[in-house]
């Protein structure tokens, strides 16, 4: 397991991407050398095969992406993984389509991307049938033991059996009297006491040991601990491992020294200024880029139903300072007048027949794009909240006002990790996802939420 952006990354899933990535490629060369041998396709070079089959491996996996087969959490019957290769692969070949158009080369000796498509779906359903029985039956998990067996304790061993199809194995907890605290709401795996630390992590194969203590006066294990961290094993703090492992900070279980003392919230200059640099160049570039469909989307907003174009709402920016975001209108004009602010829900009565399709595909949100230009928001920070929801959440939830540190985004972290929240508690998850990202904010996890961001806009989760 390795960690990237304060976050553990399944080698798991860079192996069989790779992997994928590789059959793909070489399906493409052995399609030129069966049909080089029997005389039906033009002579090419090892460049141009290799070049042909990146083209290809890039339509497939990112398909393959789409649909979520590079996450491991998710589990997947027999027929549902052969009918995502086969439509990843109908993707590569749409996708060869229309690059051929723009590179009319790759036209040339075409006829090898015929038995390309059989090898790529046969092999890839190989490969992914040995690759899952392999992790399944013989790949060594990440032991991991518990010290501990309170509520902090329960909500880590949530989390490591959430995630067991990445490698991780939660072996069992060990308390002060060897039984779980009377505070637990779930049953743990109790091994023992701490005077049975050495024998537990032997027997196990233990290589990590999380302390998840709420309490450690009078009963925290020093001596046995340090005997264990010089030996060589691996302690971690419970904090810093579940934020790597779920990639967000749990509010109810920190006390304030945990944003005062740990590493990250603090950000250079540079970061911020890059970060604003590339806001305001993509925000320009997609006002151009996009300005035609603005206008066909503006006639559509005029034939549904009767008001402007438009919605302007106030929110509530950098250092709480108020501003106007502009959004395409998807309710019906003074939909609120009655009810005063309130969350939009499922189904919700004041959305237009249009702005069920704008909110779906977060197309009402591109004339923010005029706020980042403004200096606003960026393009990546925390959801923009409404004056009269962030009193509110802020008696309600402790922490919230830290989200307001940094400029809010169109999209973050929040966004693609949890879908809308439209009441109290839902603010309370994503602001748990929100402070990950304020505390490890950079411009590597920007990146990548942009890449979430894209998926989720194709397929349109998580929308109300």
């Amino acid at each position: 397991m390795i960690t990237l952006e304060n976050r553990f990354f399944p080698i798991r899933s860079a192996v069989c991407f790779l992997i994928d990535a590789g059959i793909i490629i070489l399906s493409v060369i052995g399609s030129f050398l069966i049909l080089d041998r029997i005389g039906l396709v033009e002579k090419l070079g090892l460049f141009d095969l290799v070049i042909r089959g990146v083209a290809v491996a890039f339509f497939c996996q990112t398909c393959m992406y789409m649909l979520d087969l590079y996450d491991f959490k998710l589990s997947y019957t027999w027929v549902e993984l052969f009918f995502s290769v086969v439509f990843a692969v109908g993707f590569f070949c749409l996708g060869i389509g229309v690059v051929s158009y723009a590179i009319p080369a790759m036209v040339e000796g075409g006829n090898i991307y015929y038995p390309t498509i059989f090898l790529v779906t046969v092999l890839l359903m190989i490969w992914r049938i040995a690759f899952y029985y392999y992790i399944h039956k013989y790949a060594p998990p990440h032991n991991i033991l518990i010290i501990g067996a309170d509520k902090v304790a329960t909500l880590v061993a949530e989390e490591i059996d959430l995630r067991k199809r990445l490698g991780f194995k939660l072996v069992g907890v060990i308390s002060l009297e060897g039984q779980q605290d009377a505070g637990s709401e779930k049953p743990l795996n109790v091994l023992g006491g701490f005077s049975q630390i050495d024998d537990i992590v032997r027997r196990y194969r233990v290589q990590e040991v999380v302390v998840a203590m709420e309490k450690r006066r009078g009963g925290y294990p020093v001596r046995e601990m340090l005997e264990l961290r010089v030996r060589g094993w691996r302690i971690t703090e419970w904090q810093p491992f579940f934020e790597k492992l779920s990639g967000y900070i749990p509010i109810d279980n920190l006390a304030p020294s945990f944003f005062i003392f740990s590493e990250g919230f603090r950000k250079s200059l540079f970061v911020h200024w890059m970060r604003r640099a590339i806001s305001f160049l993509a925000a320009l570039i997609g006002l151009v880029v996009l300005s035609p469909f603005f206008i066909v989307i503006s006639l559509l907003i005029c034939m549904d139903s009767p008001g402007p174009v438009f919605f302007m709402q106030r929110r509530v920016g950098l250092n709480g300072t108020v501003f106007r975001l502009i959004k395409f209108r998807s309710m019906a004009q003074d939909s609120e007048k009655e009810t005063g602010p309130r969350w939009a829900t499922e189904n919700d009565p004041r959305i237009t027949r249009v702005g069920k399709w704008l909110r779906i595909y977060r197309i009402d949100e591109f004339p923010q794009l005029v706020n980042i230009l403004k200096g606003d928001i960026d393009l990546v920070g925390p959801r923009p909240e409404r004056p009269e929801f962030v009193e509110k959440l802020k008696e309600a939830i402790p922490y919230y006002a830290l989200r307001h540190t940094i400029r809010p985004g169109i999209t973050g972290w929040a966004q693609v990790m949890f879908p809308y929240g439209g009441t109290v508690e839902e603010s309370k998850e994503k602001l748990q996802y929100d402070l990950y990202y304020v505390k490890n904010m950079s411009i590597k996890l920007d990146l990548l939420i942009m890449i979430r961001t894209v998926k989720i806009l194709i397929l349109g989760r998580g929308s109300r």
